[in-house]
Order: structure tokens, then sequence, then C-alpha cells
């Protein structure tokens, strides 16, 4: 009865958590229509049915590709970020050697 009572106490939320960032990344099909975009307007239109739709949504047209860029990079060191912080060890030390190098 103690097994279920603690069963996955330390990992739970976070296998919750990445779990809901897996289900997020684009499929195959989401790449075969990003491959027929002619422009980046048309990238962004596309983007905004997926769960990447709010990373370009206040930045005006015409889009760069450094504007996609750094979007794509803040949201990427924000989801490490969180999940590092609901770790536990020993994958939290592992993610900062991922970060640290040391």
């Amino acid at each position: 009865m103690g097994d279920m009572t603690t069963f996955n106490i330390d990992n739970g939320y976070f296998e919750g958590l990445v779990r809901g960032y897996r289900s997020g990344i684009l499929r195959r099909n989401d790449y075969h229509n990003l491959v027929e975009c002619e422009t980046l307007d048309d990238l962004k239109l596309h983007l905004q049915g997926t769960d990447y739709g709010p990373l370009l949504a206040n930045d005006p047209s015409p889009l760069i590709v450094q504007t996609i860029d750094e979007r794509l990079k803040e949201r990427l060191v924000h989801e490490f970020t969180h999940i590092r912080n609901q770790c536990v060890q020993p994958l939290a030390q592992f993610l900062d050697y991922m970060t640290y190098g040391t």
C-alpha cells in the first residue's frame, strides 16, 4: 500500500511536463506544409495552428529569419530552464553539466 501512495512522487510532474512538450513537437505533416510556404508570413500563418502560434504573434510583418531564430531560441531556453527547475537529482545534475559544462 505504501508503494501506491508514493508512486512517482519525485518525477510525476516532470514526466507530465515533458509529455506535454513532446505533444507540441511538429509532426511530419506540419513539416510538409511548412515546405510549401512561399513567404515567411505564410510560415507564420501555418505556425499559428500549432503550439508555436504565440511565438510570432506579436512580431509585425514582414518577418525576417533572425526574428524567427531569436524567438525559437528564447522558447528553447525557457522550456529547458523550466524542465531543469522541476527535475530532481541525478537528472538535475546532468542538466547542469549540459548547461555549464563542469
